[in-house]
């Protein structure tokens, strides 16, 4: 055979050889992305223990702490007006007076009549101590002329004295005089309860006039902001209409009102965020400090006060907020995520990481919030939960983990 024919076919061969060889690599190579493709990609994470809770948002109104409607306690004209609608006012400031001239002339008339009834009530005390002391001088008198007169009918009885003596002592032990000086004292006493009387009606009559020319001045009861104004200068002011209305503003609270489903699961003393964009961008950490024990009459809910301190007066009594509060908080429970749990057939399913493969799981769940829920039975704290593309595995699958803890 000649040398090029043995080179033909050595090079045949060889290419035969390598034709084989990679035939045969392609093969392998198909099969390592087959079993790359049995694996599911999914993320887990680590069943923990921690505290959950449901926080529910509620709406409210900001009341003031306190208002007070200030009436005038007189009808009469309007003098003059100290304050203006918004004004911020200590207390004892004289938002209003009324005009004072007709007071000022009865309460004249009433100290008048007052001095008059203390001058009769000085007489007739002097008369009731002179009416006693006559009273008692003649009693003296009368008695002495009783133990004479006595002395004089034993006279007359052994002849020492004359019947005109005796009839004569007789005379002067009468008690006719002590029957009028008697009868003097209770005039007299009359006449000084009569006077007491007088003097008290007078005082009564003087601290009313007073009282309504003080009432002509109207004050400020309290501190805080004149959020009604209704007085003018010139006009009638009346007891029947609120002439302004002076409010807290330094403190503030937000009214909830809440279902009773829900009022048993606050408590006083509970912390809560506050939401009032009108003021604040960020929220206002609060406590509850009230809640009330029966439902309001108009609504049939109950009512919860959350106060805020307002020294800046940034909040403003009507503006509208937001409360957001737990109403179910576990301490120490197992959580997981919310998504992590499929419903199967009426069951509760997680896949739990096993030697890389999704191991199906039955539990129980508890508290739900949403985002996390608490798991009562079937797992354990640090266990591996699939938590996304649980729902394309199946039970014993194999998984390959591309997040997780």
């Amino acid at each position: 055979m000649s040398k090029p024919v043995i080179t033909r076919i050595l090079l045949s061969v060889l290419l035969l050889a390598l034709v084989v060889s990679g035939v045969g690599c392609t093969k392998e190579v198909s099969s390592d992305e087959a079993i790359k493709e049995n694996y599911i990609a999914v993320e887990t994470e680590k069943v923990l223990i921690d505290s959950i809770e449901n926080t529910t948002r509620f709406n409210g109104k900001i009341i003031a702490n306190e208002e007070i409607v200030v009436m005038s306690k007189l009808v009469g004209v309007v003098d003059t007006v100290n304050v203006e609608l918004g004004d911020k006012v200590a207390k004892d400031t004289i938002l209003f007076t009324l005009d004072q001239e007709d007071l000022s002339k009865n309460t004249q008339q009433a100290e008048n009549a007052l001095s008059s009834a203390k001058k009769s009530v000085e007489q007739s005390l002097n008369a009731l101590n002179s009416a006693t002391l006559n009273f008692q001088l003649t009693k003296e008198k009368i008695d002495n002329a009783i133990l004479n007169h006595e002395r004089n009918k034993e006279l007359y009885a052994v002849g020492g004295i004359s019947k005109a003596q005796l009839e004569q002592s007789e005379l002067a032990a009468s008690t006719k005089q002590l029957e009028v000086a008697e009868l003097q004292v209770k005039q007299a006493e009359i006449a000084y309860q009569q006077a007491q009387n007088q003097l008290t009606q007078s005082h009564i009559s003087f601290d009313q006039a007073m009282r309504n020319f003080d009432n002509t001045v109207v004050k400020a009861p309290m501190d805080g902001i004149v959020s009604t104004l209704n007085v003018k200068e010139g006009a009638i002011a009346t007891s029947s209409q609120a002439a302004a209305v002076i409010v807290d503003a330094q403190r503030v609270y937000m009214q909830l009102n809440i279902v009773e489903t829900l009022v048993n699961k606050l408590s006083v003393g509970q912390e809560v965020e506050l939401y009032i964009p009108a003021a604040f961008d960020e929220a206002i950490t609060a406590t509850i400090d009230y809640i009330s024990p029966t439902t309001d009459a108009r609504n049939q809910l109950y009512t919860v006060k959350i106060y805020v301190d307002n020294t800046s007066g940034k909040i403003r009594p009507g503006m509208n907020g937001e409360a957001r509060l737990s109403v179910d908080r576990i301490d120490s429970a197992l959580i997981i995520q919310s998504d992590a749990v499929i419903d199967k057939d009426g069951d509760s399913v997680v896949y739990v990481l096993e030697d890389d493969k999704a191991v199906e799981r039955n539990v129980t769940t508890g508290l739900d919030t949403g985002d996390f829920v608490e798991i009562l039975s079937g797992l354990e704290e640090g266990e591996e939960v699939i938590v996304k593309g649980q729902h394309y595995v199946e039970n014993g699958q194999k998984v390959q983990v591309v997040r997780g803890e």
